[in-house]
């Protein structure tokens, strides 16, 4: 067996496309990554302290041949080694690349260069095709902040149209940012100024199944030339937590004609607000109703599911009251401490252990997101990595479930290479038992 690893690097990486005006044959598409700083480890350099990272990103066509790749060194400096260390500190970067229209998928890999600690990002993208003279939008790039630059002290990959564009990746903004940022451009605005020389740009919100939520305020603007730079925020205070879209509609007033560009993003609040609050009818959507009913999956009946299901909105708002004051182990108590830690266990299973890189909102479908749900924090995990003759996988290991016979052991593999490890074989009750579990790691396994 291999030595286990501590955890990989985390890493996380969105993409947007934007017209190459060098070669219209071919997009410039910009990989938006973000990594944790605490991450790498940091060495003294002459009194000060250092870490460096190394990013690499691959795109691969529908066909899995390698399209196009990018890669960059990134330093990191302290003057103390305790704030090297501080959480939640994040470094991001930007990796271009030149692809043709269609669809890849990416592969973002984050490397601390003197431990060779890694982490791996994947997700898919869209590449737009710009090759046409007509009015055109690139991608939405969301972003947690955008401020003007003055190029003249620096640069910086995080920088263009003298703007310092911080992005966020994981499209991921919680209830305390009340404003979105994003960033754009348009192209082949007309050179007609008859009526008048102004587009128009109208944002509006969207929920998962594309009902408009919110119209925000028209925006005009004069037009610089053929082509236009925008960025601009959005209110979302009051948003419910839950899966939404921003579009954008911009339109020539000279010609008539209009473009549009979509982005997801969600909104996530405390795990204290992340189930409605029972009080308001407002305040409970359809929404709220479709995430409550992922985050009792695990924790509920045959016979509660069906009978959620069948429920209409206000239905299934008063049984989910009903559901959580059920399980409150202190009875009466306005803390439900039950139902604190089940939301605490859902929004940990999605931030790590998604499929979906990007929007990371599938966690809790996994399998190591399902055994997170369930049964908590493992009280050890060991991490092999892949090898010429194993797959990756990992060993979770529970010393005292309740019920079970003690030191439950999970094995998750990562059986297709893309980061999805599957359950194999366990020793807890009802769980899937396959002594031969081993041989699922051998690589000539792999399908």
């Amino acid at each position: 067996m291999a030595q286990a690893l501590i955890d990989p690097i985390r890493i996380w990486a969105d993409g947007s496309s934007y017209l190459h005006f060098q070669d219209r044959t071919k997009s410039y598409v910009e990989i938006y990554c973000a990594f944790q700083r605490a991450d790498f480890q940091f060495e003294d350099k002459n009194g000060a302290f250092e870490a460096i990272g190394f990013l690499y990103v691959e795109a691969f066509n529908k066909d899995g041949v390698l399209a196009d790749s990018s890669s960059r060194f990134v330093v990191m400096s302290v003057q103390f080694l305790e704030d090297a260390y501080k959480k939640d500190v994040r470094i991001f970067e930007v990796l271009p690349l030149l692809l043709e229209p269609g669809k890849y998928s990416l592969k973002v890999t984050a490397m601390d260069a003197t431990t060779k600690r890694s982490g791996i990002a994947t997700f898919e993208v869209n590449v737009k095709d710009f090759s046409g003279d007509g009015l055109m939008m690139s991608d939405l790039e969301m972003a947690y902040d955008i401020e003007p630059e003055d190029t003249t002290k620096g640069s910086s990959s995080l920088i263009k149209a003298n703007r310092r564009i911080l992005p966020n990746p994981n499209r991921y903004f919680s209830n305390e940012d009340s404003l979105i940022y994003f960033y754009a451009e348009v192209y082949n605005l007309s050179e007609k100024t008859v009526p008048t020389n102004e587009f128009t740009v109208q944002a509006t919100l969207h929920d998962a199944f594309g009902y408009e939520l919110r119209r925000y305020a028209l925006r005009t603007h004069k037009k610089p030339g053929a082509t236009a730079v925008l960025t601009d925020a959005v209110p979302v205070k009051g948003v419910p937590g839950g899966a939404y879209e921003l579009h954008l509609e911009i339109k020539d007033l000279a010609t008539g004609l209009k473009t549009s560009a979509a982005k997801r993003f969600m909104m996530i609040y405390g795990f204290e607000q992340l189930s409605p609050t029972m009080s308001d009818s407002a305040a409970f959507t359809q929404n709220d109703a479709v995430l409550m009913e992922q985050v009792i999956k695990y924790i509920s009946s045959a016979e509660e599911k069906a009978m959620y299901r069948d429920l209409d909105l206000e239905g299934k708002k008063a049984f989910l009251a009903q559901f959580w004051d059920r399980k409150n182990p202190k009875q009466g108590s306005p803390v439900n401490e039950f139902k604190n830690e089940v939301f605490r266990r859902f929004a940990y299973a999605n931030q790590y252990y998604s499929t979906a890189i990007v929007t990371k909102d599938d966690g809790w479908k996994t399998d190591r997101g399902r055994v997170y749900i369930t049964y908590g924090e493992p009280d050890n995990i060991t991490r092999h990595p892949s090898s010429m003759g194993q797959k990756p996988y990992e060993v979770w290991t529970y010393y005292r479930l309740p019920g079970q016979a003690g030191n439950d052991i999970c094995y998750f593999v990562d059986l297709d290479g893309y980061g999805n490890y599957r359950l194999v074989h366990s020793s807890i009750r009802g769980e899937i038992s396959n002594p031969e579990w081993e041989s699922k790691i051998e690589n000539d396994q792999l399908r």
